[in-house]
């Protein structure tokens, strides 16, 4: 039997878009932004298709949001996914973590068998990275977090996953299923190519609209979705300024670097790092 692959996505603003405030200043203004699969979610979905490519599984793409979402999941599929599931609610961008967990967890009980599930390390809009482990725990399967090598041993149904931790390496051997979240430098994500763009218009896309999820199952109700139900109220966001300067420091002598020199020159370099770039 064929492995049973699903990454969770998101779509997320353009890194090089410009983000301001919306009118009422608790969440940015979206009607002329670029929008983008998550970066992080791009090692997931290359990680899910080499293995694909290595074994024959099966592979969906999944993703919760409103209309435009779709563009994620397109994205994902040219770059080599089978099909995909959109989660179709507006107020799914207002959820907290919690609650978004459960709605996915709970769609991906009803897919049947499910041997790995991917996802990347942390969604860079609202730099979250609970959500994926938070399904784990709903599916109460194993996880390991911060991905940066993945060995899947399809006999033994089994997978190695290794993960850079301060002064080492982490490996943890998990049995399928499992839940896996990818860190930059797991691989190189591809890019979608003009055939695979085309091919992913008509790979097939199911549509789940908020009423066909059983949400009693879930432990939710309905006053649980969206802002109202949220656990997380964003009173209000300030988009920082950013400041440009340039200071030289210089010696007394052009040609020669005096001990006591650099000193000062450290000296002051620390000062400016404290004070203006406010990063010590």
């Amino acid at each position: 039997m064929e492995l049973k692959i699903v990454v969770i996505v998101r779509q997320t603003p353009d890194t090089e878009a410009k983000i301001q405030a919306n009118a009422s200043g608790n969440g940015i203004e979206t009607s002329d932004i670029k929008w983008i699969l998550n970066p992080f979610d791009e090692f997931a979905v290359e990680e899910a298709v080499q293995i694909k490519e290595a074994t024959g599984a099966e592979l969906i793409v999944l993703t919760v949001g409103p209309d435009r979402s779709v563009e994620a999941l397109r994205t994902a599929l040219a770059m080599g996914g089978d099909s995909s599931i959109h989660i179709k609610d507006e107020s799914f961008g207002e959820m907290d973590s919690y609650a978004l967990a459960k709605v996915i967890a709970s769609k991906i009980k009803a897919m049947g068998d499910v041997d790995l599930i991917f996802a990347g390390k942390k969604w860079i809009d609202e730099e979250s990275g609970q959500v994926a482990i938070q399904v784990a725990e709903e599916l109460a399967i194993p996880q390991a977090t911060l991905a940066t090598r993945v060995a899947v041993d399809e006999g033994a149904k089994k997978v190695k996953v290794q993960s850079e931790i301060e002064g080492g390496q982490r490996i943890v051997e998990m049995t399928f299923p499992a839940l896996i979240t990818c860190e930059r430098g797991l691989n190189e994500p591809r890019y979608a190519s003009l055939p695979g763009i085309m091919k992913a218009k008509k790979k097939p896309l199911e549509e789940v609209l908020i009423d066909s999820i059983d949400l009693e199952e879930t432990g939710l109700t309905q006053d649980g979705l969206g802002s109202a139900g949220s656990r997380i109220k964003v009173d209000s966001i300030d988009i920082p300024v950013i400041k440009r300067s340039l200071n030289i420091i210089k010696g007394e002598k052009a040609d020669t670097v005096q001990a006591d020199e650099i000193q000062k020159a450290s000296e002051n370099l620390a000062k400016l790092l404290r004070e203006e770039a406010k990063i010590l």
